[in-house]
């Protein structure tokens, strides 16, 4: 990812230190071979960060998977406890308010760990998201200028 930000420093970097056009205080004549070759460098490194991408959401996927294993064991664990603690009709009722207590507990953290794990998820992605759009808002801003400079100087 910071590659990305490297190199998309080293454009803007190249557009501010070109030289302007004359009457003209927007447009600026930029070596293209310099241009294309950051645009080269872009493409090579935005797969690497795809994949890095894809290995967060494959992570964000094994948390939920491991956190829900968990879950589902503490409310086994608490059924188990449960079922070992009905015997006596007064045993009975103080375990069944304990166990409806454990599942309560057991659903409660069975839901953080959820929440949790998709906040985390989703605040990665949304990093991504936006690292990579900027990346290829600048890709589209090089091509445009690029694009301009060929046609202005026709």
């Amino acid at each position: 990812m910071m590659e990305i930000f490297k190199i998309l420093d080293e454009l803007e970097v190249l557009v501010k230190e070109s030289k302007k056009m004359p009457f003209s205080n927007t447009k600026v004549v930029v070596e293209s071979d310099i241009l294309l070759d950051r645009v080269d460098r872009l493409r090579a490194v935005l797969p690497e960060e795809l994949e890095t991408a894809r290995l967060i959401i494959s992570e964000k996927q094994r948390i939920i998977k491991e956190a829900c294993g968990q879950a589902d064991e503490y409310l086994e664990q608490s059924r188990d406890r449960v079922a070992r603690m009905m015997d006596d009709s007064e045993i009975t009722k103080n375990a069944l308010r304990m166990s409806e207590e454990i599942l309560a507990k057991a659903e409660e953290i069975a839901r953080e760990i959820r929440t949790e794990a998709n906040q985390y998820a989703e605040s990665v992605l949304s990093h991504m998201e936006i690292v990579l759009r900027k990346g290829l808002e600048n890709i589209t801003k090089g091509k445009e200028e690029i694009r301009l400079d060929m046609e202005n100087e026709l």
